[in-house]
Parts: C-alpha cells; structure tokens; sequence
C-alpha cells in the first residue's frame, strides 16, 4: 500500500457507499475524504489486487483485546462473484489464530448485514446510523465425529426459547452456538427439535418477528443452503391453529408431505440411506399438546423399509426423563404412547429424537433409543446442578451409532456407541474374575429358578460388600410380583434411588441380563431377558445414573451383605457371570 493508492481507493470507496451514506444523510465529499484518510494512513491496510489490478481494499486492525475490520470496499463490477467471501474468510482464520474477538460497523439497512451474520457475527446494538457487530473469539476446533466409512454426521440440539433481543436465552443460545460453530469439519445437517422461539404469543406477527430474528440474526451464521436445518414443532411454537399457520409460513422450504392437516408440520426427508421422519407431537386436530398421530408414521415407515437408518424426531419424549413425568405436557399422552412405540421398535427405528425436557438423556426401550436433547439456551435446567446447556454430534456408520455430548465450552460430557457389542454369554467370566472398575461397561446375567408364589419380600440377587457401611449397589427382587430392581447409593447418608424392571415369574427358570452403562445416565441400567432380546432401560425417577458408583471390590451373592438371613433369594440354583464391554 502506497500513497499512489490513496485517491483511487478513495474514488471507488465513494462509487460504492454514495449511495447508502446519502440515505442516512452522511455524505459530504471533505467528510468523505477525512474519514478515508483516517482509515488509510492507520496500520492494518490492506490493498486488494485481483492479476496485479487494483480492486479494493479491507481494514484489518489488530489491537490488545480485539480486532477491528473496516473500509471493506470492491469494485462493483466484483460484487456477489464470492470474492468478498474468500476474503473475509481468509481475515477470519488469521483472527482465530489470535484468540481474539472481531467486531465491526455496518450502516444500518445495508444489505452488508446477512453477509456479515452469515459468518458468524452477531449484532450487539444499533442506532439509526449503524450497527455495531461482534464475532466472538473461536476457541481450538471441535472434532467433530465422523462416520467410520460411508455414512452420515451432523448436529441436533433444542430449547433455546429465544428470538427476543436482549433477552436472557439469547445470550445463552449464543454460547452453545459458539461450540456448534466450532465444529470441524462442519455437520452435513442440523436437527433442530422444538421451542426455537419464546413464543406463546397471542398475535401472529409478534410470532413472525421472533422467528425473523431467530433465524436470520440468531441463527445468521449458518448457511442453510449448505447445511440444510431441519424443525420439529413444539409447545413454544405450534401451541394453536394460528401458531401452526405461522410455522408453516415462516418454513415454507420444509417438505408437505405429512398426513392431511397436517403438511408441512409433520414430514420426512429422505437422504441415501437415512430416513429422518418429523412428527407433530402436539396437533391441535387431535386435541393439542402430548398427541401424535400414527398411522401415517406407519406407513412412510413401510415405505422406506430399505433405509438402513431411520430417525424419528418429534418434540415431546415418550419415556419420562429425570423423573418428570406426566402425560400430554411432559410426555406423549398414554391413549398414544405405547402405539407410536410399537411402530418405532417394529420397524427397526434406531432412534426417537426429543427435547422439551431441559435436559440431556439417553434410554432405550425395546432395542429404539430415546434421545432428548433440550440445552441449546434455555436459562433454566431440569433438574438445576446436573443439566447444563449443550449440543450433541452424531455419525452414522454401518456399525451404527455414535454421539457426543458437548457443553459451551466445548468439553465433552456424554458419548455412547449403538448397538454395544456384548460378547455372547458363553465368553463371560465368573464375578471373581471379572476386571470391574470405574467408568468400564459391565454386564451380569443372573440365572435360576424364581421362588414360589405368594413371596413378596426383597430377595438379592446380587449385592456390594462392604461391612459397616450401606452397599452402594443390590440387585434383586422386591414386592407382591417381584420385581428386577436395582438400587444405587452411591453416597452415604443420602436417600437410595431405584431402578425397576420387569416381574419375575414365580416357579419358573428366568435368565436375565443386567447391563451397567456409566456413561448413559439414568437410562444406563438396562435388562433384557435373553441373550437374543433388544436391550430396555429400567424405569427409574433420577437425574443421575451409574456415573457415581463406586465398584466395590467383594460382593455378596444371593444375600444381603449382612449376612445369609440378610433379603435372601428363595429360588434355587441361583449362578452369576460377568462380562466388560468396549463403548
């Protein structure tokens, strides 16, 4: 750059922003010319050459806690070629070396915004003049998972509550934002499951502009046409007739391929292998909130028999999570539950995605995992000091499924692989044996024959032996129909919490199979009652799971740990094995 640049940089600068600085009645030739020679003869100015021709010129100013980036000018004939995109993008990856924040001003109604929030800056205020935008400091990249092999990677996440400027969630939903923007490489697609919005508006246009500033300010940095972003409804968003018209408006690009009434709210998209099926967990011509219409579930289902992963997203969950339940406002009402299951686990449904819930947990019921994801900015949790604010990452292989749970700062929280690979029973040890310990994956198959009827005392299985102390884990049969119970108390003093599986057939041989998943949460105590059957979370009303026992180092097998007398079992040939698994 050289002073022989200053009038012709100085010429095109006006070509180009005559016009908008007229509109805010900020032109004058001298101010124009004062201004430029500010910018021009401050260090960080940069000349733009296009085969040795000069084009323009670009402001990057780097000072203790930011950098500034102004006097972005081209020539028209170079506007929307991409050049200016290559060019920022280039500035941007130099920032993000420095850790530092970037900001800028934009004139106010200049078309220069979109292209400035579709990289990732954010508008912290405006006046009548101008805007003044930020691009938050990028931490070290986030590794995203990725398929081993063909397959497919991308991002859910859900419950911002946002599309209010300057409210609280905004300022949350920015955060866990900054995390999904550091993913590398960048997901194939997102899923996003409900409650973008604050919503619950009694007029439609209050609606429309919270969905405006959601998705073109909130949501600006991301380029959908790249990284297609798919919606479920929700109860923030679709809560009536008049809401439902507004979703459908304001996503007009979604597929109407869902049942009658219900287009465009309900539909399913198609992607190789991947079936991605989205239903409307809350339609008002089935009577609102926690109802969902099956039948046409079923039948796309059918029709994409061949796909060899199918996702199903909807908002609400079918399974209570961390203990809050209750039917149509925290889950799928029951006159529909076990129905809509029944399709997912006969059709070979992977995985049932949900939020609603502020929370982030995992179960699987009959062999279909239930995912809810509900942290990407609401400022509350459920229960507050275990949940926290997050967005998940998934791949799909051929092996399966894979994901990791990431918070605002981009640490890793919870991951799991499915299906678990748990090797066949005649590979597993004797209890002695087996090399149990902190954070493994441990399965035990407990076989025998169930007591006689009419017994409802608690019988053990299986207990931790620890003299003097309560056990930290017992296993066993309790009540009139003599239920697989679990129950964890990992710390002393604090009340027990149980897990609760299927009855036990008095009289008869069972064979059943415990499996303990530290890194699941409260859906991570699963059985299943042969070696062939797909694996169900026992029910439980916790918000922690095996992530805070403690193995013990001696059990006690067929008794409590005081003793023989101590909640026998009063079956016969009771024998327990053991196995670790690789998650």
């Amino acid at each position: 750059m050289s002073e022989a640049d200053f009038e012709p940089l100085l010429a095109l600068r006006i070509d180009v922003m005559r016009e908008h600085l007229e509109r805010v009645f900020r032109y004058e030739p001298s101010r124009a010319r004062r201004i430029f020679r500010g910018h021009f003869d401050e260090p960080g100015m940069r000349l733009i050459l296009v085969g040795g021709r000069r084009v323009g010129c670009v402001g990057f100013r780097r000072h203790e806690h930011e950098i500034k980036i102004d006097s972005f000018y081209l020539d028209r004939s170079l506007h929307n070629t991409g050049l200016g995109t290559k060019i920022l993008k280039a500035l941007l990856t130099e920032a993000d070396a420095t850790g530092l924040p970037v900001r800028l001003e934009v004139l106010a109604g200049s078309k220069a915004d979109r292209f400035y929030l579709r990289h990732g800056f954010a508008k912290l205020r405006e006046d009548e003049i101008e805007g003044h935008y930020e691009r938050p400091a990028h931490g070290q990249p986030i590794h995203a998972l990725l398929p081993r092999g063909q397959g497919h990677q991308f991002v859910l996440y859900g419950d911002a509550c946002s599309g209010v400027a300057g409210a609280p969630h905004e300022r949350t939903f920015a955060g866990v934002n900054a995390a999904v923007r550091r993913l590398a490489p960048s997901p194939e697609f997102i899923l996003f499951l409900g409650d973008e919005i604050a919503g619950y508006a009694a007029d439609a246009d209050t609606l429309r502009r919270q969905w405006r500033h959601w998705l073109d300010r909130e949501m600006g940095w991301l380029d959908r046409r790249t990284v297609p972003l798919w919606h479920t409804t929700s109860n923030h968003a679709t809560y009536d007739a008049m809401s439902e018209a507004v979703f459908r408006e304001v996503h007009a690009h979604l597929p109407h391929n869902g049942p009658p009434g219900q287009e465009g709210l309900s539909y399913w998209v198609r992607r190789g292998d991947l079936l991605l099926v989205f239903v409307h967990t809350l339609w008002t011509g089935l009577g609102g909130e926690g109802h969902v219409e099956t039948d046409w579930l079923r039948t796309v289902l059918r029709q994409h028999a061949d796909a060899r992963h199918k996702l199903v997203a909807g908002h609400h969950p079918v399974h209570p999570v961390n203990g809050f339940a209750g039917p149509y406002q925290r889950a799928v009402g029951p006159e529909h539950a076990t129905g809509f299951w029944n399709v997912l686990s006969e059709a070979g449904v992977l995985a049932y995605l949900c939020g609603h819930i502020l929370a982030f947990d995992v179960q699987v019921h009959r062999g279909v995992l239930q995912i809810c994801t509900a942290g990407a900015g609401t400022a509350h949790r459920m229960p507050e000091g275990v949940e926290y604010l997050h967005a998940v990452q998934a791949a799909l292989d051929m092996k399966g499924l894979r994901y990791q749970v990431f918070d605002a700062d981009g640490r890793v929280r919870e991951r799991l692989s499915w299906p678990l690979p748990v090797p066949p029973v005649e590979q597993w040890q004797a209890l002695g044996d087996a090399d149990i310990g902190k954070d493994k994956i441990v399965a035990f198959r407990f076989t025998g024959q169930a007591s006689a009827e009419g017994i409802s005392t608690a019988q053990t299985l299986l207990s931790a032996f620890r003299p003097g102390l309560r056990a930290q884990i017992w296993v066993g049969l309790r009540g009139p129909e003599q239920r697989l119970t679990v129950i964890l108390e990992p710390e002393p003093g604090r009340s027990p919490h149980y897990w609760l599986g299927p009855a036990i057939k008095s009289g008869a041989p069972f064979d059943i199979q415990l499996l303990v998943h530290p890194g699941m949460g409260p859906g991570g105590l699963l059985y299943r009652l042969a070696a062939d059957a797909p694996w169900s979370s026992l029910s439980a009303a916790s918000a922690w799971g095996a992530e805070r026992l403690h193995w013990p180092e001696r059990w006690s097998v067929g008794h409590g740990q005081s003793g023989a007398a101590d909640r026998a079992f009063l079956g016969r040939n009771l024998a327990v094995s053991t196995t670790t698994v690789e998650g």
